[in-house]
């Protein structure tokens, strides 16, 4: 079972790495690399995402007949394809196409993530090894921030292109680990698993996945908007992106297992307002930032990338590992793909609902999200001592 889990780990590490280095990348290599202007490369990006969740509930439930193995091996393939694709992109129904094909290998690859997670570990310790993932994905972001903070000032789009090819090898190593794990006994062919009646029946556990969606939508707010919004709309050098996201990606690495023990002594509940709160006030304090000079706005934004990486560490594995503990039984992976429905959701719909409001406001941007992460505090204590938060 170790060394089950330790190839897992490494192999989810790996594609922690690639999604990461995307982050800080989606709407700068399209407007910079490939020419695309920011509403329409934003709306391409949101289109296809918001295709690709359609395919969720069919993810789920081939996990609950098959498995988790060959789809986590698929979904990494069908993302090495389309990274490839990515420099090859010249009108807008392209971006749409290749995002759609980005975004059915994500739903495949996290709708079985956590359930896996969940089957080779016991108690709390699912915590550590989500935790350890998220190391892993911003580890990604913060090599995609030190490309960001030099590929901008680089006039051929092929160093643009190069993250993206750089981007799909590491899908590739990803699923050749993943197929070196044992494929799992089938199930009888006979088996009739409940359906999506049990899992939407289930309302503290869809009230549970609507409220994530407000950390789904903050954690990918700066990493999509801050090089866009340095450098368009501050018009300052691209260093202070780099230099921010760099930061917030040390504190994750560097402090997410200390985070994930200190947690342990208390309930799920009690990390996750935490978080919620963090959150907030990061994006309190950055409702000015388009609004003061200069030198105050890189100021502002490299403080909050501090208290903004602290929030990651907690949301992210506790959030994760309760749903997959509450999942009903029998239909962990339609439960998944509900879960990740929260995810999938948020971030389809981040550059264009994220983009327009910062092409109408700074400080409407930053103010939506503000009161967005301060709603989801109520919401937790509504769900107190139900599903694991009190684990």
């Amino acid at each position: 079972m170790q060394r089950q889990l330790r190839l897992f780990l490494g192999a989810t590490l790996i594609d922690a790495l690639g999604s990461g280095i995307w982050l800080p990348f989606g709407l700068l290599f399209l407007v910079h690399g490939q020419g695309f202007g920011l509403v329409e490369a934003g709306a391409a990006l949101s289109t296809g995402g918001l295709l690709a969740l359609a395919t969720g509930p069919l993810a789920g439930a081939a996990m609950d007949r098959f498995g988790p193995r060959t789809l986590l091996i698929a979904g990494n393939l069908l993302r090495l394809a389309a990274f490839c694709g990515y420099p090859l992109l010249t009108s807008v129904w392209q971006v749409v196409a290749v995002t759609v094909v980005v975004g059915v290998g994500d739903r495949l690859f996290w709708t079985c993530n956590a359930p896996m997670v969940a089957a080779l570990t016991r108690g709390r310790d699912a915590e550590r090894v989500l935790g350890t993932q998220t190391v892993g994905r911003f580890a990604g972001a913060g090599v995609g921030a030190a490309a960001s903070a030099v590929l901008p000032e680089v006039t051929s789009p092929a160093a643009f292109h190069l993250i993206a090819y750089a981007n799909a090898a590491t899908f590739a190593v990803a699923a050749a680990l993943i197929w070196c794990l044992p494929a799992p006994a089938a199930k009888p062919a006979n088996a009739k698993p409940a359906g999506w009646k049990a899992v939407l029946s289930d309302r503290p556990y869809v009230r549970f996945c609507v409220t994530h969606m407000a950390f789904t939508l903050a954690s990918a707010s700066k990493f999509a908007i801050l090089p866009i919004l340095v450098r368009d709309f501050l018009n300052g050098p691209q260093w202070i992106a780099g230099t921010a996201i760099t930061i917030g990606t040390v504190v994750v690495v560097t402090g997410q297992n200390l985070v994930v023990r200190r947690l342990a002594n208390h309930s799920r509940t009690t990390g996750l307002i935490a978080a919620a709160a963090l959150f907030a006030g990061s994006f309190a304090l950055l409702i000015p930032v388009t609004l003061v000079p200069l030198p105050v706005a890189t100021g502002l934004i490299l403080v909050t990338s501090l208290t903004f990486a602290v929030a990651e560490t907690m949301f992210a594995p506790l959030s994760t590992a309760a749903a997959a503990d509450a999942a009903p039984r029998g239909v962990e992976g339609r439960a998944s793909a509900l879960f990740q429905l929260s995810w999938g959701l948020p971030m389809a719909l981040a550059p264009v609902f994220l983009g327009t409001l910062l092409s109408l406001s700074g400080p409407l941007l930053w103010t939506c999200l503000t009161v967005t992460c301060l709603l989801a505090i109520p919401a937790l204590l509504g769900l107190n001592k139900t599903l694991s938060f009190s684990q």
